[in-house]
């Protein structure tokens, strides 16, 4: 050590890791055989080859419904008012079906490849809507999109596809609960934290 000390750089000149970003979002989860049919249709555009890309591991499908932002930290406040969100929205909707029927690109760097309807469903919207209006009430509506649609991504391509792929066979989603989700920036896992089912 120097007479003078440690040096400037020792203290202050060291970059800091960046804090841990932690993503907040309500979803539908698809159960076991819903899961295994979208990994079948997904497994299937693969296999046929054309779509080079980052696929999407089966534990990993979802459909977002709200996103909630990405927060330093989470705080108890934050997560009480998203689980109240939660719940009332939950006692104030019916169980439905959901059916997907085509496979379609969204715009981007790395475009995405989803799994979607063809056509809006009026109880998916609801619940959307639904859950639009409780997360207002509890001032978390701040990053709610204005457009919807309905989707499970199943890779991150390289390219857009040419045109939709229209499944010979659909795939129904029979939608009873959904949860709250987390994970942190730049990690592949959620964790579930909160779950509701529908009309409870």
């Amino acid at each position: 050590m120097s007479a003078t000390g440690p040096s400037q750089g020792g203290l202050f000149g060291a970059e800091l890791a960046p804090l841990p970003r932690h993503r907040l979002f309500f979803a539908l989860v698809p159960p076991d055989d819903v899961c295994n049919r979208i990994a079948a249709v997904a497994t299937a555009l693969r296999e046929q080859g054309g779509l080079a890309g980052r696929w999407v591991r089966a534990a990993r499908y979802h459909l977002t419904l709200a996103f909630l932002g990405d927060h330093v930290n989470l705080g108890d406040a934050l997560l009480a008012s998203a689980r109240a969100a939660g719940e009332a929205v939950a006692a104030q909707t019916a169980p439905f079906a959901w059916r997907a029927d085509r496979i379609d690109s969204f715009r981007g760097r790395q475009p995405p490849c989803v799994l979607r309807s063809g056509a809006d469903d009026p109880h998916m919207l609801a619940l959307r809507h639904a859950l639009q209006g409780e997360l207002a009430r509890q001032a978390l509506d701040g990053f709610m999109e204005r457009s919807f649609v309905p989707h499970v991504t199943l890779a991150y391509a390289e390219r857009v596809l040419p045109a939709p792929v229209w499944l010979e066979q659909v795939v129904d989603w029979p939608v009873d609960a959904f949860e709250l989700l987390h994970g942190e920036v730049g990690h592949h896992d959620y964790r579930t934290l909160g779950r509701w089912r529908l009309g409870s």
